[in-house]
């Protein structure tokens, strides 16, 4: 099966604007209304292009990016839940999303002890242990959200950090997918390893300098008690 091209390109420029907005939501002013502006955008995009990228994955047979999708998926909802609902509300969608990443795990961990045991030894020309290592980067934040779960919800500065290191986490995959994955579309001056590294490293950098604020400023920017 062949994917519509429509969807491929859609696919693409969406992923473009989830870069920009991305970037936006962490240099402007935290709660400001341009960074609320470039957060929605930021996972209205980053939403559209997990589903898309889901669905070319499943069109060219590529099963690792399946998984790749769904853990974007998964930080970037994840995040934006923490940071809007409260309350009974956000505990089901906390269960719900322990599910999706517990299940994005094990399916990494499977598949990469199926694709050691092919004929091959690997699949679309990655080895077993791309997958094993996505599935184990997949088992932090599933047991993250399972202390959650068994809390009953998260408040404070911890809530204002899985806010922000969730919105990097999607941030860090939507560029290395774009300045490693993608690159060709790049003017070839701009295709130097350390140029395509400086964004990935940028993107690690500002969530560190956020986390680091929410943590250290006496009062973290945003923190507000949640409702029970």
């Amino acid at each position: 099966m062949t994917e519509m091209p429509l969807i491929a390109e859609l696919h693409f420029f969406v992923g473009v604007t989830a870069l920009f907005a991305g970037f936006g939501a962490f240099v402007l002013p935290k709660g400001s209304r341009p960074h609320r502006a470039c957060g929605v955008t930021f996972v209205i995009c980053m939403a559209a292009l997990s589903m898309s990228g889901l669905y070319l994955s499943v069109t060219r047979s590529i099963l690792f990016t399946v998984f790749l999708s769904l853990l974007a998926f998964h930080a970037v909802m994840t995040g934006w839940l923490t940071a809007k609902l409260a309350g009974r509300t956000a505990r089901h969608f906390e269960w719900a999303g322990f599910i999706v990443i517990a299940l994005t795990a094990a399916g990494g961990f499977v598949s990469g002890t199926a694709v050691a045991a092919s004929p091959l030894g690997e699949q679309s020309g990655l080895p077993p242990i791309a997958f094993h290592i996505l599935a184990g980067t997949a088992c932090l934040p599933a047991l993250l959200d399972l202390g959650v779960v068994l809390r009953g919800g998260v408040t404070g500065r911890q809530r204002i950090a899985r806010h922000a290191w969730r919105m990097g986490f999607g941030l860090f995959i939507a560029t290395v997918i774009f300045f490693f994955g993608n690159n060709h579309v790049l003017p070839e001056a701009l295709r130097a390893p350390a140029l395509l590294a400086t964004p990935v490293a940028l993107v690690i950098l500002l969530t560190l300098a956020w986390l680091a604020r929410i943590w250290l400023s006496p009062r973290a920017p945003g923190q507000r008690r949640q409702p029970d």
